[in-house]
């Protein structure tokens, strides 16, 4: 049987050293120039995509954040198309590629094959790219990594790492009064 409490790796010492980084910077820099984020990962950093598009949307003015939550459309891209193109082709058909976006993806691997490709097809249409990585990578977009062995570490980061963004842009979440 395992510990008994939950191993998160020294989670707030990996934040720490993110938001104190030049790459958190720059990061906030990418998201004082853009109007239109996205927000793209696999599994539960899915979800965690989807839960900091909707908060970045309803608290921070003038910033629409955008995450993939169409299952029919994922799984038939899958489908026709094969999964590593799956966020390629949503940019590709359902956003308005004229606008300069910024495109986020989390990746506990770093070197997930759909993100990599939206990646450079965003960098195609001159958009901004950046990753969140759980592991080292050798890939050349920007990018945070925080070395974590544990998904659950890398979705935990995430997450905070957005909620810090908004107070990074000068802004803060409602308290649950």
């Amino acid at each position: 049987m395992g510990s008994p409490i939950t191993n998160f790796e020294n989670l707030e010492q990996k934040f720490n050293d993110a938001v104190t980084s030049d790459s958190y910077k720059y990061l906030i820099e990418l998201f004082k120039r853009h109007q239109d984020i996205y927000v793209i990962g696999n599994g539960g950093l899915h979800y965690v995509a989807s839960h900091m598009a909707t908060d970045i949307s309803r608290l921070v003015p003038n910033k629409y954040c955008h995450s993939f939550d169409s299952f029919g459309f994922i799984t038939s891209s899958a489908n026709d198309f094969g999964f590593e193109t799956i966020f390629e082709r949503w940019i590709e058909s359902c956003v308005n590629t004229a606008n300069k976006g910024l495109l986020i993806g989390l990746s506990c691997s770093g070197t997930s094959k759909n993100i990599v490709n939206a990646f450079e097809y965003g960098e195609k249409l001159g958009w901004d790219v950046f990753l969140v990585s759980g592991r080292p990578t050798k890939l050349k977009f920007p990018h945070i990594q925080i070395n974590a062995k544990h998904f659950h570490t890398v979705e935990t980061f995430s997450l905070m790492l957005f909620y810090e963004i908004i107070h990074s842009l000068g802004h803060s979440c409602p308290t649950i009064n």
